[in-house]
């Protein structure tokens, strides 16, 4: 079975992309044209940069704030496979780890900001004891997702 939220991903970047080419381009406009050189009704340049930076910085940060990660989640071959890395302006670092699924443990969920943030840290059994892994975030997942994400992990951890 593979759960992967790549369509989200994409969409997150793609609306990044659009925003900073729509925010450059709203900006030349508005300075090069000399629109609301003048204000009317006291809105000049000023406010409408603001106004439009304010916009940018909601539709570019609420991913980072969110702590959207993309994330690939498989157990073919009988190996558990993470793929996974934060999304937002600037993508972090691509991260994996996999491991045999006998060795497959427990897993904890964690919610946080208001339960906007959702997060599951995955637990592995090893020779010295239990390995905890980084906690990986299932915010950018609709709800139907994240069910399926956690009874996909309950029947890992069953097995």
């Amino acid at each position: 079975m593979v759960i992967e939220n790549t369509k989200k991903a994409m969409r997150i970047w793609i609306r990044n992309l659009i925003s900073t080419i729509a925010l450059v381009t709203l900006l030349i406009i508005l300075y090069m044209l000399r629109i609301f050189e003048n204000p009317i009704l006291g809105i000049g340049q000023f406010e409408v940069t603001i106004v439009l930076a304010i916009i940018y910085l909601y539709l570019v940060l609420l991913p980072i704030v969110l702590g959207y990660q993309f994330v690939y989640l498989s157990d073919e071959d009988r190996v558990f496979h993470v793929k996974y890395f934060n999304m937002g302006f600037l993508p972090g670092r691509r991260k994996s780890f996999e491991f045999p699924l006998q060795e497959f443990q427990k897993y904890d969920v964690d919610t946080s900001f208001f339960k906007l943030r959702k997060s599951i840290t995955i637990y592995r059994k090893v020779k010295k004891g239990i390995a905890k892994y980084p906690a990986l975030s299932i915010s950018a997942f609709n709800e139907s997702q994240q069910k399926q994400i956690l009874s996909f992990l309950d029947k890992l951890a069953r097995s």
